[in-house]
């Protein structure tokens, strides 16, 4: 069995940071679903671990998800665009 993850107040911090930026504690809380104070409280205790520090890492697995996805989207988008510029500029630059 794989240990249970830790996170101590310095990760929790750097998390939050790349996250969100500086005003990161209010955003994360609403994103794990706690009051804010739980934030305020994980960084005055040191660290979280288990279910908590398993939430805040799932956060960052969901978001680099839906950031690549968004990106993919995008490249897509961009893609048929110049599928389309491309046609039209077969169909009229004769």
């Amino acid at each position: 069995m794989a240990d249970a993850p830790t996170l101590t107040s310095e990760d929790i911090r750097e998390i939050g940071e790349a996250l969100y930026g500086v005003a990161w504690r209010a955003d994360m809380a609403r994103d794990l679903g706690v009051p804010r104070q739980s934030i305020a409280y994980y960084l005055r205790a040191g660290g979280v671990n288990r279910t908590q520090a398993a939430a805040i890492i799932g956060l960052v697995a969901r978001t680099a998800v839906r950031e690549m996805v968004s990106e993919q989207v995008r490249q897509t988008d961009t893609a048929t665009r110049q599928i389309t510029l491309s046609a039209l500029l077969v169909r009229f630059d004769r």
